[in-house]
């Protein structure tokens, strides 16, 4: 074999190789998208020990406001209207709604809040984490989703056996969750049609009429509140404080209002 078709050769290997790593790529970056972004993957449904019904929804949280990726505010709440819970638990924190009325969890939690507290649906809030000098910004681990499950556990305790319940938390969380239910005993449910309980019987959508007033609760609780709280813990590095009190307050606070711009205008995407 002469050199040039043995480069010929060499060249069809790399290009072969190359086309094979691209498409493991591709599928990777699907199965991904898939697990964490599809609606349809998103939702699943166990039966407890003591006889109650839980469906589990991932959300995506200010990603709902994209267009794009077809999981809107209005598959959430229709969700809602076909499960008819009789209790919804919601990523964000009890303690700090107690003491602050302020639902603290992202943005698709307030919009849950708010069609619950509009439709006469209790709610409940089972999420956990804490300021302290390990804490990270936008990140969780299993110490938060052993909280979370036993928050979870602890409400689910409370309520009589036949009761349907809807926990709304995070994608990233809806994993962990789903593997807790079935290590505690929770039995898998089939849903047969996934797509059906995303659909809406009304036309048009509106956001809860609470909502914008909820949210700028927790928008002043974050740009003004919760500084202040950081600032004044002895226990806290100045490091970790620097995330919560540099810079601008106003502006941030002026970002998060911008939301109140699409639910009065009851527009889903940005």
């Amino acid at each position: 074999m002469n050199a040039a078709k043995k480069k010929h050769k060499l060249r069809n290997r790399i290009l072969i190789g190359l086309l094979i790593i691209l498409l493991l790529a591709v599928g990777a970056i699907g199965f991904v998208l898939n697990r964490n972004l599809n609606k349809n993957a998103l939702i699943a449904s166990f039966e407890t020990p003591q006889n109650q019904t839980v469906y589990l929804l991932g959300t995506v949280h200010k990603t709902h406001f994209n267009k794009f990726l077809g999981y809107s505010m209005k598959d959430i709440t229709s969700a809602i209207a076909n499960i008819k819970p009789d209790c919804v638990l919601i990523e964000a924190r009890e303690a700090i709604y107690n003491e602050y009325g302020v639902v603290d969890g992202p943005v698709d939690m307030t919009v849950v809040y708010s069609y619950c507290l509009d439709n006469d649906i209790k709610v409940g809030m089972v999420d956990w984490w804490v300021v302290d000098n390990d804490f990270k910004s936008n990140s969780t681990n299993d110490k938060r989703d052993d909280k979370i499950f036993e928050n979870i556990n602890l409400k689910l305790n409370a309520l009589p056996p036949q009761t349907t319940i809807l926990v709304v938390c995070g994608s990233g969380h809806f994993y962990e969750q789903s593997e807790r239910f079935i290590a505690s005993g929770f039995a898998r449910k089939t849903i047969t049609s996934k797509s059906d309980i995303f659909i809406s019987d009304k036309d048009g959508f509106t956001y809860p009429e609470s909502l914008e007033d909820e949210w700028e609760k927790r928008a002043f609780f974050y740009a003004y509140t919760l500084p202040q709280i950081i600032a004044s813990d002895p226990n806290l590095s100045d490091e970790i404080k620097g995330q919560f009190t540099d810079g601008n307050h106003d502006n941030f606070y002026n970002s998060q209002m911008v939301f109140c711009e699409l639910f009065r205008d009851n527009k889903l995407y940005e």
